[in-house]
């Protein structure tokens, strides 16, 4: 045994390169252990982007977030329907008489007032036909009056010295007389109405169309409309209510009191909805079979002249008394198995899981009926990143963004 071990160490004394090959192996064994920890250890994203632990509330800091304010708001979504406008008056002026027309006293398009006058016709011949009219009058009453004279002296003569005959000739003369008074005088209210027929005046409140009557065009009650008037403050809107609309508001609220009960606004096709309710002042007394609803109008103020005769509108038809609540975005709102949650961030920064009871959805917009407060911060982006009860970095928030 001894032997051997002697032979293997005077092996090794006499092999050099083995003992360098060995110190090589060893070298190499530890440059690969080092690359590989190097190659496994977490290093910045390049750009400055957040790298995951950042991104997790790690040792990278907390997780940006954005956040909203949570408002108090209305959330009574309105049953919506197509609407008409139309005009609570309108009038076409015709020409009553015929004759050259000599002026035109309005522009285009332009609003009159009732009264106001609109078009002068050619008087002339009118007023001549005035003059005839009272002439004929004079010479009526001068022949009833010499009629009533030569009866009265029949009357006062002795009776033998005329006749019966001549008695009611007489009086038939007077009768006669009277008669054409009356005639002539129905004549000339009639010339003085074809005279004052020579302004032609607006009827209503409105706003005129285009004319189709010039300076010096001739006129004539044939020729039709000459302008259109159509009265725009007040209008009216004109839209259909389904059965089942019109039943439920029925059995709610009571045909005396469903007028209160219920508020009519209208959205223009810009989105604008008005400021002012409508009145409801007419609905129809039975429904159509075609399409199972009740035509209804309600009447609004047009000062500025949104609602346009013949335009379409949305009509928007909801509870008049309602109460606000809590309203959130609706990409604020998280559901998991245990419901629908919120992440409140607190003066301190640090998120919360807060539970919350849900009421109304409209436009994006969610009422929080239970669990949340006016003031509170919701989180709204960012949502993935939170871990309740740990600090977030407000990157930025929507209040800010729309002032």
């Amino acid at each position: 045994m001894s032997e051997e071990l002697e032979r293997a160490k005077a092996a090794k004394r006499e092999h050099p390169v083995a003992k360098v090959m060995g110190w090589l192996v060893t070298a190499v064994c530890l440059l690969w252990l080092g690359w590989m920890a190097r190659a496994l250890a977490p290093q910045k994203p390049a750009g400055g982007a957040p790298s995951l632990a950042a991104m997790m509330g790690g040792a990278g800091g907390p997780p940006p977030v954005e956040v909203q304010t949570v408002e108090e708001a209305e959330m009574n979504p309105p049953h919506a329907y197509i609407g008409r406008v139309e005009p609570i008056q309108d009038v076409e002026l015709r020409a009553q008489i015929g004759g050259y027309v000599e002026q035109v006293h309005f522009k285009d398009g332009a609003r009159v007032k009732a009264g106001d006058l609109l078009f002068t016709i050619d008087a002339e011949q009118y007023e001549a036909r005035v003059a005839v009219r009272k002439a004929e009058i004079g010479q009526a009453e001068a022949a009833l009056d010499r009629a009533e004279r030569y009866l009265q002296r029949l009357e006062r003569s002795d009776a033998r010295a005329i006749t019966q005959a001549d008695l009611d000739t007489a009086r038939s003369d007077v009768a006669q007389g009277r008669a054409a008074v009356k005639q002539a005088v129905a004549n000339l209210a009639l010339a003085e109405i074809d005279l004052k027929h020579t302004r032609i005046i607006a009827p209503i409140d409105g706003r005129v169309g285009r004319t189709v009557a010039n300076v010096g065009d001739y006129v004539s009650p044939s020729l039709g409309a000459l302008v259109r008037i159509v009265q725009v403050d007040p209008i009216r809107i004109a839209f259909s209510v389904t059965d089942k609309d019109y039943l439920k508001a029925i059995e709610k609220f009571g045909t005396e009191r469903v007028q209160d009960a219920l508020r009519i606004r209208y959205r223009l096709p810009t989105g604008t909805v008005s400021d002012g309710v409508g009145t409801r002042d007419f609905e129809d007394n039975t429904m159509s079979a075609d399409t199972a609803t009740l035509s209804v109008r309600a009447r609004f103020p047009n000062a500025h002249g949104l609602l346009v005769p013949d335009g379409y509108v949305t009509i928007l038809v909801d509870l008049a008394n309602t109460t606000k609540s809590p309203v959130i975005p609706q990409e604020a709102m998280q559901t998991d198995r245990e419901g629908h949650f919120v992440y409140v961030v607190d003066e301190a920064g640090i998120a919360q899981r807060r539970a919350v009871t849900t009421g109304a959805i409209v436009e994006g917009r969610v009422a929080v009926t239970a669990g949340l407060k006016t003031g509170e911060r919701v989180v709204v982006q960012g949502v993935q990143k939170v871990i309740p009860g740990q600090p977030v970095t407000l990157a930025s928030s929507k209040e800010a963004d729309r002032k």
